[in-house]
């Protein structure tokens, strides 16, 4: 049975990445569901789902509330009759080109669940464990790198590394791709990448910064980068990184379902972190979509953060959040700074969003 599975995913991944978006869409009433990493991403996968037991219809004919989504919170886009819907992370349907949403009921719903699962499964990779990728990706194994942002792919030999992979790219083409996937520049930022070995793809975060010693000849990159797994770390600490934890989060296509549960101070942390990396995308999923500061645009890192203990009389539904911050601007200079975060939740469980930062000087 898995084998069956495997086959199936392989030939629509293999249709999404060799066949351009209206070649996959000529079959007449399929229901096409479209999954990527961010609003922006270039890499998408596109799958086919026929209209079964008249579910077109009953999507079209559900009741419509005057409402408008937040684009970096969609999980997937459906294609319906020509016309396009957007499905977010908290399963509700948006048409697209309309300030609308539709109140769909719990089997539509559901039905609409399962397609984009389907679809997530083929466009993402697993977390595994670093202690068992290691053992696919062995010392001198090959494997092949796919951006997923861009999807541009390049393959890779692992060289050395103990608590995640030290690996160089291949050949100089394999070097000219991993540079252009950095917009030509080599960069400490990190990146969400799937890694296959032997036909396994593997969640996981590369930076694109050469460094240390390289010996594979002719490659001209000049030392090796790193690749990191569920569960590495630094060659310097024993815990992860957060930044590459945030990364393996959405190559796994995960990242949505961690920030819904986490706590205000937890949902600061993941904003300050795609902050660093200068992940737009992953800022805005952890807000309710408001406008972000002009300011944040010129910081350059984030060196040190350290969340200040608000107060235990905090309201069940709105919270303050204070932040100590160490940063690096990008014309130089570094600063020292208390950063003051609000947020909010609809009701009682459901997850924080922020809905303001504060930059005080």
């Amino acid at each position: 049975m898995r084998s069956k599975v495997l086959i199936f995913c392989i030939y629509f991944l293999a249709i999404a990445l060799s066949m351009p978006y209206y070649a996959l869409a000529k079959i007449k009433n399929d229901i096409m569901v479209t999954v990527s990493v961010s609003p922006d991403s270039s890499f998408q996968t596109t799958m086919s789902f026929p209209d079964q037991k008249q579910f077109t219809k009953r999507i079209l004919g559900s009741a419509i509330e005057v409402a408008s989504y937040n684009p970096h919170w969609v999980r997937a886009t459906l294609t319906v009759k020509k016309r396009m819907y957007v499905y977010d992370h908290d399963g509700q349907l948006y048409e697209k080109e309309m300030p609308r949403r539709y109140v769909l009921a719990n089997d539509v719903r559901q039905q609409i669940e399962e397609m984009v699962k389907s679809v997530e499964a083929v466009h993402f990779a697993q977390a595994i464990p670093w202690e068992q990728v290691k053992k696919t990706l062995k010392r001198m194994e090959f494997g092949t790198v796919i951006d997923l942002e861009t999807g541009q792919r390049f393959d890779v030999q692992r060289r050395a590394g103990s608590r995640h992979a030290d690996v160089q790219p291949l050949t100089r083409k394999d070097t000219q791709i991993m540079k252009n996937i950095y917009q030509g520049k080599w960069s400490w930022k990190r990146r969400a990448i799937l890694v296959e070995v032997d036909g396994t793809y593997f969640a996981a975060s590369m930076h694109g910064m050469p460094h240390g010693a390289g010996a594979i000849k002719g490659n001209e990159f000049p030392g090796h980068f790193c690749i990191h797994f569920f569960g590495s770390s630094t060659h310097r600490r024993s815990e992860p990184d957060p930044s590459h934890s945030m990364m393996i989060l959405k190559a796994s296509g995960a990242l949505a379902t961690t920030l819904k549960g986490a706590s205000p101070e937890e949902l600061v942390g993941y904003f300050l972190t795609a902050l660093h990396e200068h992940d737009t995308h992953s800022m805005r999923m952890t807000t309710d979509g408001f406008t972000l500061p002009e300011e944040l645009s010129a910081i350059e890192s984030v060196r040190t953060s350290e969340i200040v203990i608000p107060s235990d009389e905090r309201g069940p539904l709105l919270i303050e959040v204070p932040v100590r911050l160490a940063y690096i601007a990008e014309e130089g200079g570094n600063f020292r700074r208390t950063w003051k975060f609000l947020l909010r939740r609809e009701v009682p469980g459901e997850r924080w969003r922020i809905i303001a930062v504060e930059l005080n000087p």
